[in-house]
Order: structure tokens, then sequence, then C-alpha cells
């Protein structure tokens, strides 16, 4: 039942609204307040969430902001609700409504461009705006006027004023459509009256800080650990989070846990109370956060400004610099190296063109291989030889970032004698190196002719600047107090050792990392003792373990425990973070175990892959951009970007890790999302589908001889599949060729029946 009548806004509570995240998404339970009003149940609605001014008046309500003054011009936006009728779609339909009508009054009243949804008729007062996709109720439209009772208006009120008051699928009467006036007269009274603006007659409103974050218009929320949004974060923690949180940021701390823990939210409150120590203290800081990849710097750039509001942070951003790794060399390079000479901006991005170069090589190295039989050892031959030269590039990679630029300066006379990592390429003797070598060699060639650098030359030229004189003298006053590094294991040796250059103090070592090894995808080499090494610190570091998980139902955190718990019984350096994981699962589920299809034959893998879609978003309730379709075969993934297009599937396609982009995309078309395993890291989903997990290509055994090589497939298999599993909230469905049989990684799972097999499939 309807208690409203009409709602009158001003321009500025309109821009309040649109840019309050919490308020863009029914992803967000405050988002409910917003449509409360809208549906015209003001009895519903609790204030204190909202963000803005509430005035409460007869048959209606006007919002404003606690800020704002009365002003004799005034651009206004008045919803008839007795004609504007949301009621008959979903929630998250008309949170949307009510939002792309909020952003073209924006847009109208600054004479801004409109998009093609938008229609402004001509020789007409009237707009038009057409608030959804085709695909999903394109045929709704709101109707606007943009001269309501223009005369009286003209002479009593100064500025432009829209009336919405009508929205279905109708047309109605065209441009002569003829509509009541009177909301429209009394909304436009109170808006214009000295009263509404007088912030002494409800003092706990317009004193109350907002505990909203201001985004951009371009800005779409992100999923993430409930204390987001929250007026106490710190009291959402638990008490191993809390410790972490509070401990003093000038010593080493380490936090590590399963995906889903909070590990990232913790990182950014940490950095955040340790501004607001200093800031209690009148003590200037300089604070440096430090993400794997662009894409996770706008994530964290999100929840800082989340966080900062509701802990009483001033200013964060001032103390506060949120950059890749490569960003902190390049400042510090300077006029030395230019972002045409990079292999690519993005961090994450760099090190797939490094593989992709590397990939041209080995297919040319392949082909004069036979002539160089006699002079390799059996192993790196039958690697070289038989092994797809993706797999051998990885391998390679691996060898040039870690062993030849990290250990050997690039220097052979040290690549023959330096010790290698456990687990890698097969190398036996000093012909086996010197191979390898050329091989760099001619990767090496291949920048030179680009006149481009990839992320080991950035970050080892950048320690040649931090490593000298100037920079010790100037280190006091220009280092960093604190130093934060989150998803510290996607970083090799190399991008790690310029770490401890970069505090004021050298004999200090303030540096708070995250840290889950077991989503370290392909480097293997890595260790506790090396990093200290490496980053300058002793183990003497405070470390906190998560064990609740946050993210993932209970039966999800039981097959990731069993992946995990099977690829540790294979390798001594690979990390089971979920060996003691406790259930902190609030969201409603039915406890499900995850179902392992194992299809009749692959002529129908990609067609049952999106009826599997189709049917999760229907028993779930969900939406298409909270399900993720992933893949672990490569070609599998081309093969179904191609499906994708020649049968006009509604699909995104992740072109990185933490694709935020893609994420979006997804949102606003009504897409499934599709991704390469490796690309899903630092993402959350509702449901998650993984495509060609079966025997042969999880792990990627296609080719693979020798044994160094079967190994390092094997690892990156469990760390992958680990991963992608740990993307989902509430269901996993795994899909898989029946012929092939079921991949190794799975058989602890399917033997303690963690994960259901199904070989009668119908979708």
């Amino acid at each position: 039942m309807k208690s409203l009548e009409y709602v009158g806004i001003s321009e500025e509570a309109a821009k309040q609204i649109v840019m309050t995240r919490e308020l863009q998404s029914v992803d967000f339970a405050n988002s409910k307040e917003l449509i409360n009003i809208v549906l015209g149940q003001l009895e519903s609605v609790n204030e204190k969430v909202l963000g803005v001014k509430l005035l409460r008046v007869k048959n209606g309500c006007i919002l404003t902001t606690s800020s704002e003054k009365y002003s004799s011009e005034k651009n206004t936006l008045t919803i008839d609700l007795s004609t504007f009728d949301l009621s008959k779609i979903s929630e998250a339909m008309a949170l949307t409504a009510v939002q792309k009508l909020l952003r073209f009054a924006i847009k109208y009243w600054n004479n801004l461009s409109l998009n093609n949804n938008e229609y402004l008729p001509v020789g007409s007062t009237k707009a038009i705006i057409f608030p959804f996709p085709i695909t999903s109720g394109g045929s709704y439209r709101i109707t606007i006027d943009r001269e309501p009772g223009a005369r009286r208006m003209s002479r009593r009120y100064g500025g432009k004023h829209l009336l919405a008051y009508k929205f279905g699928t109708s047309e109605g009467d065209g441009l002569r459509e003829d509509y009541s006036e009177t909301s429209f007269a009394k909304s436009v009274e109170y808006l214009f009256d000295r009263e509404t603006y007088n912030h002494n007659a409800n003092p706990s409103t317009s004193n109350r800080p907002t505990s909203f974050f201001q985004a951009s218009l371009a800005d779409s929320p992100i999923e993430s650990f409930s204390v987001l949004g929250q007026a106490d974060p710190l009291g959402q923690l638990s008490d191993r989070q809390l410790e972490f949180v509070q401990r003093d940021y000038s010593e080493p701390a380490r936090i590590e846990g399963p995906a889903g823990s909070g590990k990232t939210i913790c990182m950014v409150l940490k950095c955040l109370e340790g501004i607001r120590s200093a800031q209690a203290n009148n003590k200037e800081v300089k604070f440096l956060f430090i993400c794997p990849s662009q894409a996770m710097v706008q994530n964290v750039t999100y929840f800082v400004n989340v966080l900062s509001n509701s802990t009483v942070i001033q200013d964060p951003n001032k103390p506060l610099e949120i950059k890749t790794l490569q960003d902190v060399c390049r400042s510090f390079l300077k006029d030395d190296i230019h972002d045409s000479e990079l292999l690519d901006a993005d961090s994450s991005e760099a090190k797939n063109m490094q593989l992709l170069h590397l990939v041209t090589i080995i297919e040319e190295s392949k082909k004069q291989l036979v002539g160089h039989r006699e002079f390799l050892s059996d192993a790196l031959f039958n690697v070289l030889n038989k092994d797809e030269p993706f797999h051998v590039a990885e391998l390679v990679r691996h060898e040039i970032s870690v062993v030849i630029k990290g250990r050997c300066d690039e220097e052979f006379e040290k690549y023959k004698l330096v010790k290698r990592p456990a687990y890698g390429l097969a190398i036996e003797t000093e012909n086996d190196r010197r191979f390898v070598f050329n091989i760099f060699k001619k990767y090496s060639a291949i920048l030179d002719t680009l006149s481009q650098f990839d992320i080991d030359d950035v970050a080892i030229s950048a320690i040649s600047k931090l490593d000298s004189p100037i920079w010790r003298r100037r280190r006091a006053r220009e280092g960093y107090d604190a130093i934060f590094i989150d998803e510290v294991h996607l970083f090799n040796m190399n991008e790690l050792s310029l770490i401890h250059y970069l505090t004021k103090d050298s004999k200090q070592t303030p540096i708070s990392y995250a840290i889950d090894l077991s989503q370290a995808l392909g480097d293997i080499a890595w260790n506790d003792m090396e990093f200290h090494d490496s980053i300058g610190m002793d183990t003497s570091e405070r470390r906190t373990t998560l064990r609740a998980v946050f993210r993932c139902s209970p039966p999800i955190t039981d097959l990731a425990f069993s992946i995990t718990s099977h690829g540790a019984n294979l390798f001594t350096n690979f990390d089971n973070p979920v060996s003691e994981a406790s259930y902190v699962f609030n969201a409603i589920t039915d406890d499900t175990t995850p179902k392992y299809y194992l299809l009749a034959n692959n002529v129908g893998i990609l067609e049952s892959a999106f009826k599997a879609a189709e049917k999760i978003k229907y028993l779930r309730g969900l939406k298409r951009h909270q399900i993720a379709i992933i893949f672990f075969d490569r070609n599998l993934l081309e093969d179904a970007i191609r499906y994708v297009g020649e049968n006009n599937k509604p699909a995104a396609t992740l072109v990185e890790r933490g694709d935020i982009q893609a994420i979006k995309q997804a949102e606003r078309s009504g897409c499934f999302v599709l991704g390469h395993a490796d690309y899903v890291g630092g993402l959350e989903f509702e449901a998650v589908i993984l495509i060609g997990v079966d025997d042969g290509r999880v792990p990627n055994s296609s080719s693979v001889t020798s044994t160094a090589s079967r190994m390092f497939q094997n690892y990156i298999a469990h760390n992958r599949l680990y991963v992608a599993v740990t993307r989902a909230r509430q269901c996993v469905w795994v899909l898989g060729e029946q012929i092939r049989g079921a991949s190794p990684v799975l058989e602890s799972a399917i033997q303690n029946k963690k994960i259901e097999v199904i070989t009668h499939v119908d979708f």
C-alpha cells in the first residue's frame, strides 16, 4: 500500500544518490531504502542509511542534502507516484529505472550529452528514457515533462524543473499526453520553502556524518566481504582479523588465509587504521599500497574510499598511494622509460606479453632442435621436442625471470653455476643451460628490436636507482613510513627485491602483506626464506592466519580443502590454507554439494556449458553476470568465444586477471562471464561452471613427456582449480568429458564425496 503520492528531489540530492555506491545495486542492502521510496512505501524507509536528508510532508516526501542551502533558483525533479508505478517489475529493475532517471536529470540540468536510450522528441517538451536493454525489458519507458506548469514556474521558481509522470510499456497519447500537475505543484512548493533547508529542525539528520563512498558515474559495485558499508567496520571483524588490523603499522606483519577469508579488506583496514592513528597524533605519514595489477588498484581504491568514511579518515588519498609495482618503478625511473617502451602499462598484461614473445621463439627453436640433439640432455630435449610451445614458454619465462635475471644478472658465467628451483624447466647439463640462455638472448633481441622492456627489466633498473648514494640521502625524506602488499604471491623475486629500498629507514621493515600460496599460479620457486631475503625482512614478522571463509558455502570450502590437501600430498611447498578453515556464510543456502558432470562426448560441451549456466540462473534465481563460466583449456576457451559470436550467446569475456571492466559489461548487458582460470583471481560470483576439467586437461598432460614438465603442469593445475572453485559463493558445477575420465586433481574430492559425479546429464 502506497503512503506516498510524490517524491521531490533537488539536484544536489540526485547527485548524492547516483554517486553513492550502496544505492546503485541491489547487491547492497541499503539500496532497499531507495527502492521503498520510489515504490511509495515511506513507512518502510530507514532514513539513517540513505545518505540524504528526507523531509516527510503530507502525501509526499522531499529529498535534499544536509549541506544544501535555500536558493531562489534550483533544479528539481518530481516523481508522481500516482502514475509512475514500478511495482510490477523486480526491485533490481526498479532501482535501475530510478538511477537512469536521476542520471538523465543530472545530464539535462547540466547540458551534457544524452545516450542513445534517452530522447528529446522534436517539437515537444517531453523526454523519453528506455532504462533497460532490449534483452531484459527494452519496451519499458519513462516519460518526463521538461516544462511542467511552464508559465507559473517561470514567474515563481527559477531553474530547470522535471516531472516524471509515467512508467510502463505503453506509448499513451504520445506527445499530446495530458496529466495532473497537482503533485508537481506541491513538490516544487516544498523544494523552494526556506523551512525545508532549516538544518536546526532535524539536528540528528543534518549533523549525521555519511558513511557512504562518493563514486564517479563510471564506477560500478563489486562484491566483497560484508564490512563494506558498515558504520563500524572494525566491529564486523573476527578476533584474528582485528588483531592484525590494530597492530602497529611500523612492525612487519603477514596475514594469510584461504580465498574469501577477508585478507584484502583487512589489509585496507590496517592501512586506514595506521593513517587514523597518525592523524590523531598530528603525525604526517606516507603510506604505499602495492597491487599486482591495475584492476586490483581499482578494487583497493574503492575499498579505501568506502572504509575511510566509516573509520573517519580525513582525506585518505593524501597520505596514501595505491599503485602497481611497475608504476612504483616508473616513478623512480621517470624520464628513463616511457609508456611506449613497456610491454604493457598493466603489470599482469606485461607478463602475458612476455609469454607470447617466448612462444614465438620456442616455435622457431623446435624447428632447429634436431641439430642440437647430441648436445642436450634427454630430459630437456623431450620437453622442447614434444611439449606444446605454450607449456615450454611458461617454463622458460619462469627460468628467465627467477633465475637468469633474478639470480644471475643476465650473465652466463653465473647462470652455469647457480642453484635452480626444485620445480621448473628440466635442466641437467651445462649445455642445457647454454641452450636456454640462447633462448633468453633471442627474447632480449626481440625487446631490443621493439625498444621495449619487460617487468623484470623495469624492476631491476629501478633497484639500480634506489641502491645509490642519491636515494640513500633522500630516503629519510621521500621514503614511505609503511608499505602494504596485497597478493604478494603473484610477484616474483625481482619485483619484491626493491621493496625494502622504499622505506624511510633501512634498519626497519614496516611491511605488511597478504598471502595465499595456493593462488601463486606457476611461481613454483616460492618459499619463505627467499621471500624474506628478497624483501629485506627477517623471520620475526608477526603472522595472522585466517581460518574463517566468508565467501564460500561450506560444501565449496570442503571441495577447496580436498584440492589443496591433494596438492600438499604431492608437493612439499604447496600451501594448504583451508586445512583448518571454519565456515562463516551468512547468505541463505541449501548447502548443495558441488557437481561434476562427465559428458558423453566433446561435441556438445560448449552448448552444455551455456545450458548449465541458464539452469543455475533459473534454479538459484540469479542474474547472468553473477555466473562465471571458467575454462582450463585455452583452445577450448577460443572455441567458446567463437561459439558465442556464431550463436549470439550472452557472454562477456575476461581479458586480464581481476577484469572489472568485463564484469561491468556483463552486468549492463545481462551476460554470463567467460574467462580462463588464470583471470578469475580477485573476483567473486554466486556460481561458477568449470569447463574442461578432466584427465589430460587438468593437469594438461598433452604431449608432456618429461617428469619436470609433468610436475609443473600438475602443480599449477592444483593452483588454478583451487582459485576457480573459491570464486563461488553458493554453487560450483564442473564439466568434463566422460571418455577422458575424471581429473586426477579431483580424485580426493570424489573419494571423500566432496563433489558429486554425474554421468547421465540433462540440462
